[in-house]
């Protein structure tokens, strides 16, 4: 870029720095301000921009001071709370039970009267140490830093180090770092400061200075767009708020009805209702949450209920034979939080049922909702996750139009490749694990389950036994890729750094 093109681009600002620098080899920025009388905001922002222009350099003096925090205040005027410590003793109060009430912040000060050995323990009292006794007649180091600070910060010496250190971990202490910047021409400055001319500058055209002709006595500032600009962070929702909103779209554009439900339902459409017996381990309290209050609620219609008994007990009609023990419906009673949005295509089942019409076949449904597991919270588990599930029911369909269907969801999300693994899972037959292939960490992704209901599923809560199509892929790890996040529990944190730079989910 040429000299006249960059002494164009100045902003007025740049030019009265520029102009002052001429004639003085180095400035700090309060020089600066008090010279140009400009606010510090505006000298500081203009330095920046002459600097990327290569007009001026900067150097930074930074000096460390030591400062009081709120806690190291108190402590100043109080004294630290193991020196009260002391002193009670002293005065004859031993029980410890007492020293509670009596001295404030008594475990602090119980904490660090121990690690300097001037007090011991024995029955329930407190004893001073020869070393405590000591202690009571002088000021330990640290108060005598403490104080030196009550009447102001000041510089970090060498020899103060290593008590600041001990202070700045007990919070009673913080370094502020004092930056001082200065600020010349380069030789570029140098050269293009003789061509600079201070004067009113007209930075916006409007219709008010093209009718008055001031345009033409003043300065035009050619507008340099390769400057930095402030951050602007627009409006938007929570990144899983908008990827839940995304996968809605992509169900409903295949032709799929939305699927909804209670948070809280009953053992029997969680379990039951989905073959799965009732001393099956995943019931236990070790991975589903059990409601205290309501304990119980109410079963379906008995001709639901009689068909999901006799199933479990025999097979029913379902040319099964059951899993051979006798069922129970008051377990089935049981409350619970959803353990998987499966539950809601059981309940869609049984609502078909009242209208098995031709009408009402086939049948596309879908869902997107949390679900509630007892897992222990870690970097990669957590006790409510979102999961999205699907149904096709429909006498004519078969494996094929599964993955035509599967494979399309993942291409809408940004995998064109996916595979179908074989797999068992209690009410699906064929079953497969989904996995799609992610481009840049060049790896399968396991993402969850589907298959065809099995007949011991379909015909107790539809009334006869035909092909249901049946997925419940999560996408928490997809959300984490996309956003580069570690941690499974930063999905749900409301950071507001993090949630401003997130970017819009786009695909």
């Amino acid at each position: 870029m040429t000299e006249e093109k960059i002494v164009q681009q100045l902003h007025e600002y740049e030019k009265k720095i520029i102009k002052f620098l001429q004639n003085k080899k180095i400035a700090s920025i309060e020089e600066i301000q008090k010279a140009t009388k400009l606010n510090k905001d505006a000298v500081e922002k203009a330095v920046l921009w002459s600097k990327i222009k290569g007009v001026l350099e900067i150097k930074e003096r930074s000096k460390d001071y030591l400062e009081l925090t709120l806690e190291g205040e108190e402590y100043a005027i109080n004294g630290l709370p193991e020196k009260r410590l002391l002193i009670a003793i002293e005065k004859g109060i031993a029980n410890i039970e007492e020293l509670k009430n009596r001295v404030s912040q008594f475990s602090i000060g119980l904490i660090w009267a121990k690690k300097n050995e001037w007090v011991q323990i024995s029955d329930g009292k407190l004893a001073l140490t020869p070393k405590g006794k000591e202690a009571l007649f002088r000021k330990p180091k640290e108060e005598l830093l403490i104080n030196r600070l009550a009447k102001g910060r000041m510089r970090l010496e060498e020899s103060d180090k290593e008590i600041a250190e001990t202070l700045i971990k007990r919070g009673l202490v913080k370094i502020k770092s004092d930056v001082k910047r200065d600020v010349s021409l380069t030789d570029f400055g140098k050269q293009i400061a003789p061509k600079i001319k201070l004067g009113k500058e007209i930075g916006q055209l409007t219709v008010a200075v093209l009718k008055s002709g001031e345009w033409k006595k003043s300065l035009l500032r050619s507008y340099d767009i390769t400057l930095p600009s402030p951050k602007t962070h627009p409006a938007k929702r929570h990144y899983m708020m908008q990827i839940i909103e995304y996968i809605r779209k992509i169900w409903i554009e295949l032709g799929f009805k939305e699927m909804t439900g209670p948070l809280l339902d009953i053992s029997f459409w969680n379990f039951d209702a989905l073959f799965q017996p009732q001393d099956h381990p995943a019931r236990d309290l070790a991975d589903t949450f059990y409601m205290a209050k309501p304990e119980k609620g109410k079963l379906p219609a008995d001709e639901i209920v009689q068909a999901v008994k006799a199933t479990h007990e025999n097979g029913w009609t379902c040319n099964s034979t059951g899993w051979g023990y006798k069922w129970d419906p008051e377990l089935a009673k049981k409350c619970i939080l959803r353990t998987h949005t499966t539950i809601l295509s059981a309940r869609t089942l049984a609502k078909l049922r009242e209208d098995i019409s031709n009408e009402a076949l086939p049948a596309k449904y879908f869902s997107v909702g949390r679900v509630f597991r007892n897992e222990t919270l870690d970097w990669k588990h957590l006790a409510e996750f979102y999961q999205t599930d699907g149904i096709v029911v429909d006498e004519n369909t078969n494996f094929r139009h599964f993955l035509f269907y599967l494979k399309r969801f993942f291409s809408k999300l940004g995998f064109e490749k996916a595979r179908f693994r074989p797999a068992y899972f209690p009410y699906t037959e064929l079953s497969t694990e989904i996995e799609v292939w992610h481009p840049q960490h060049k790896t399968w992704l396991e993402l969850g389950g589907a298959g065809l209901f099995r007949p011991e599923v379909v015909k107790p809560l539809l009334g006869k036994d035909i092909p249901v199509l049946a997925w419940g892929p999560g996408f928490d790890r997809i959300v984490m890729l996309n956003y580069q996040i570690k941690d499974i529990r930063e999905l749900y944190w409301n950071d507001l750094k993090q949630l401003r730079e997130a970017k819009v989910w786009l695909k």
